[in-house]
């Protein structure tokens, strides 16, 4: 059942389903859905009223799902400063050798160059090249659960995008941000299951979401921890 409340200038429309509960609840999905659960045999002045009080807060939560992120992760690559490395903080140890070279170890990143103007090309290729393999390793299987159920391709494909951590083509094809290497393992897992399910669904829709949520429960989680990194 499909309902709507005037609130100032706005027009909050809400999909109305009634339940054996106890207390009104309240949800507004990613694709800006606002969904009202009631108590059988609510009244519905009562329904609105309670609507209209978590008005500005439903607001806020649609326009927070409808912002755009823009990816921006600093990296200066000095010694003294620091890299996020999936999800943890690691130290830059820059040093002049015979060799170009990057390792880490515990919390620390040791970065030998012939020429320390190169440091910050040489990391960047690394982590380039790091992160092709890292998240194919942790997206295999993320792809492994999902085609058990679903067809799925086999190869994914990376490339760097101002505002998106992934994509999936409308042949799905999978596209992943290389920049996801900065992010904790399980943010790369729910963006390679995100894209996965738009297999099946292309739009952002309840469908869309029913299924993210049957495949990934603790979905919202993973992407709040997420969007830290926009």
């Amino acid at each position: 059942m499909n309902e709507q409340i005037v609130f100032g200038r706005h027009h909050i429309d809400f999909e109305l389903k009634y339940a054996n509960r106890k207390s009104l609840g309240i949800k507004v999905q990613p694709d800006t859905t606002v969904i009202i659960t009631a108590p059988t045999d609510t009244p519905i002045d009562k329904i609105k009223t309670f609507v209209s009080k978590k008005a500005m807060w439903i607001l806020k939560k649609k326009s927070y799902f409808l912002s755009m992120d823009t990816i921006n992760i600093d990296l200066t690559i000095k010694s003294g400063y620091s890299v996020i490395y999936l999800g943890r903080q690691y130290k830059l140890v820059v040093e002049q050798d015979l060799k170009d070279d990057v390792r880490y170890k515990g919390n620390l990143f040791h970065i030998s160059v012939k020429k320390k103007e190169n440091a910050q090309k040489l990391f960047e290729n690394w982590l380039h090249q790091r992160a092709i393999f890292k998240i194919t390793e942790i997206a295999k299987p993320i792809i492994k659960k999902f085609s058990l159920k679903y067809e799925a391709p086999i190869d994914i494909y990376f490339q760097e995008m101002p505002t998106r951590w992934g994509s999936c083509t409308i042949k799905n094809k999978l596209i992943f941000n290389p920049k996801l290497i900065h992010t904790p393992k399980r943010c790369v897992e729910y963006v390679v299951m995100h894209e996965l399910c738009h297999i099946v669904y292309k739009h952002h829709n309840p469908d869309f979401f029913n299924l993210l949520t049957t495949m990934m429960p603790d979905w919202e989680k993973r992407k709040e921890k997420l969007d830290t990194f926009a």
